[in-house]
C-alpha cells in the first residue's frame, strides 16, 4: 500500500475545472476538469478552483476514472494524513457518544463514505472486527495510518480491507487479495450474531437495518412473519422476540439459511428457516397465511442502466407480498439500490399495489440508522429505502 501524501497544502498540486461551482456536491467528472499542465498520479489529493479562479477545495483526482475528482473538504488542506486522522476521530465521536451507539450494540457503521468525508470508504465495526471496503483510488492510499489509529484505540481488533469490484476497475486500482475472513460475534438489541466480517454482502453484517429490525420486534406480536431474503435472520429473530405466533426465515443463499438457524439456537429462539427463491416461496403461499411479510432483497441496481429491469424485479416480487399478505396485514419492504431513488420506489409500490388490486397505505418510509448519516449536498449517502405498509 503506498504512503498518503504529506505534501503542505501550498504544494498540492492544483487543479483548474471548466464550469463556475455554485453547488456543495463533492464530485466531479472528468469532462469538467481542465487537464493539468503536468500529468498526476492517479489518487492524487489537489487543490481545486473553479473556472472563476474561486477555491472549491481539496479533493482527490484520478484521471482514469470517468468521475475523475471527489472533493473531501471545502477549504485548502495543509497535511492530509492529519486531516483523516481527525475526521476519523470526529466520525468515532458521532457513533460513540452523541448516538451512543455501544449501549446497544458493538455492530455499526465509523465511517459512512462522503456523508463523513472520506470519499469511496465505508467502514464497519463488527464486534472485533473493523471491515473497510474502498472505492477510491485516493483514499485507499491514506488507509495506513487510520488502520494504525484503530488498532491502538481498540486493541486486539483485527483489520479487513475489501474492494468494491466495480470502482476497483474504474479507478484502476491494482487488484488486492480477498482476506481470509475474521469470525466474530455481534450484539445488538439484545440478540446475539456470529459473523465472519468481510464475507457475503456487503461488509459481513448489515448494521444499516438495526433500527428497521428493532421496528419490525414491535410490530410482530400475535402475527404469522414470512422473513424473505433472511440473511443471518436478523428481522426473524426479532420477530419471535416480539411475539409473534409463527415466525417462517428463508433466503436463496444455502449458507444464509445455516446461518440463521445458527443464530436462532444461540439465542434460544424457535422459527423455521428455510431454502428457497422469494419469487417462489410468494407465488406457492396460501393468501392470508402470513400478515406480516418482509422484503429485504440483495442490491438489484447496480448501475442506472439496471434502473428499468430492477425496478421491475422489485415491482413483480412487491405485488406478490400485496397479493399474499392478510388482509390488515403489513409488509415491510427494503431496497439498497442507491440508484432507485425513494420517489422511484414509492411510485413502484404504488403501481405493485394497483397491479395487485389492493389498497395499502404507507405507515412509514425509513432508511438507514443515524450511523449512516445522509450528506445533504450528496443525496447518493441515502441508498437505503424500507417503507412499511398496511395492506387492505
Amino acid at each position: 500500500m503506498s504512503r498518503p501524501t504529506n505534501q503542505p497544502a501550498s504544494k498540492l498540486p492544483e487543479l483548474r475545472l471548466k464550469i463556475r461551482v455554485h453547488g456543495r456536491h463533492p464530485w466531479f467528472y472528468r469532462k469538467m476538469i481542465q487537464k493539468p499542465e503536468k500529468p498526476l498520479p492517479a489518487g492524487t489529493p489537489a487543490k481545486v478552483r473553479d473556472r472563476e479562479g474561486n477555491l472549491v477545495g481539496t479533493g482527490f483526482y484520478n484521471p482514469r476514472a470517468e468521475l475523475a475528482l471527489r472533493m473531501f473538504h471545502d477549504g485548502a488542506i495543509t497535511d492530509v494524513p492529519s486531516h483523516f486522522l481527525e475526521a476519523l476521530r470526529t466520525a468515532v465521536a458521532l457513533r460513540e457518544d452523541l448516538l451512543a451507539l455501544p449501549k446497544v450494540t458493538d455492530a455499526y457503521r465509523i465511517v459512512h463514505a462522503e456523508a463523513d468525508g472520506f470519499p469511496g470508504l465505508v467502514l464497519d465495526k463488527l464486534g472485533t472486527a473493523f471491515v473497510a471496503q474502498v472505492a477510491s483510488l485516493g483514499m485507499l492510499n491514506q488507509l495506513e495510518p487510520l488502520g494504525e489509529w484503530l488498532l491502538q484505540k481498540y486493541p486486539g481488533s483485527k483489520l479487513v480491507l475489501l474492494q468494491d469490484k466495480d470502482w476497483a476497475e474504474r479507478e484502476g486500482m491494482e487488484k488486492l487479495p480477498r482476506p481470509p475472513a475474521v469470525r466474530t460475534t455481534v450484539r445488538e438489541h439484545g440478540l446475539t450474531y456470529a459473523v465472519e466480517a468481510g464475507t457475503g454482502h456487503k461488509t459481513g453484517f448489515f448494521a444499516d437495518q438495526r433500527d428497521n429490525r428493532w421496528l419490525v420486534r414491535q410490530l410482530s406480536k400475535g402475527r404469522s412473519v414470512l422473513d424473505l431474503c433472511c440473511n443471518s435472520g436478523g428481522f426473524a429473530m426479532n420477530a419471535v422476540l416480539g411475539g409473534a405466533a409463527k415466525v417462517t426465515a428463508a433466503d436463496l443463499d444455502e449458507a444464509m439459511v445455516a446461518q440463521t438457524q445458527h443464530n436462532a439456537s444461540a439465542n434460544k429462539l424457535r422459527l423455521q428457516a428455510i431454502h428457497g427463491d422469494a419469487f417462489d416461496l410468494l407465488r406457492d403461499a396460501e393468501p392470508g397465511a402470513h400478515d406480516l411479510i418482509v422484503l429485504d432483497p440483495p442490491k438489484w441496481v447496480h448501475h442506472k442502466e439496471e434502473l428499468e429491469e430492477g425496478l421491475q424485479r422489485y415491482a413483480d416480487l412487491n405485488r406478490l407480498a400485496f397479493q399474499k399478505v392478510d388482509r390488515g396485514g403489513l409488509v415491510v419492504t427494503c431496497s439498497c439500490s442507491g440508484s432507485v431513488s425513494e420517489d422511484s420506489f414509492l411510485r413502484m409500490l404504488r403501481d405493485a399495489a394497483a397491479a395487485a388490486r389492493r389498497d395499502a397505505r404507507v405507515l412509514y418510509v425509513r432508511g438507514a440508522g443515524a450511523d449512516h448519516p445522509v450528506a445533504i449536498e450528496c443525496p447518493e449517502t441515502r441508498y437505503l429505502k424500507v417503507a412499511v405498509l398496511q395492506v387492505r
